[in-house]
């Protein structure tokens, strides 16, 4: 996971287009999504160790989302874990 956060932050500072972020923001609105319904899922089963899992992983694409909410062409990029 930290593999694919890394490549979308490379991705994320090499945008020269606001269309270009915008497709990084649907797709990390999809993640956000699919997390959610992880930690649901896991919460229903009452699965804390993957809750907690999944709780991190939802952390990083939140970040990422607020990253890519900032986005300026040029200005440095900074993920916050």
């Amino acid at each position: 996971m930290l593999l694919e956060v890394l490549e979308l932050r490379e991705r994320i500072e090499e945008a020269e287009t606001e269309a270009e972020v915008e497709e990084m923001r649907r797709d990390n609105e999809e993640r956000v999504a699919k997390s959610v319904r992880v930690l649901e899922e896991a919460f229903a089963r009452d699965n804390i160790e993957a809750a907690r899992r999944e709780a991190v992983r939802l952390r990083y694409w939140v970040n990422v989302g607020d990253t890519l909410r900032e986005w300026e062409r040029g200005k440095p990029v900074l993920l916050h874990h």
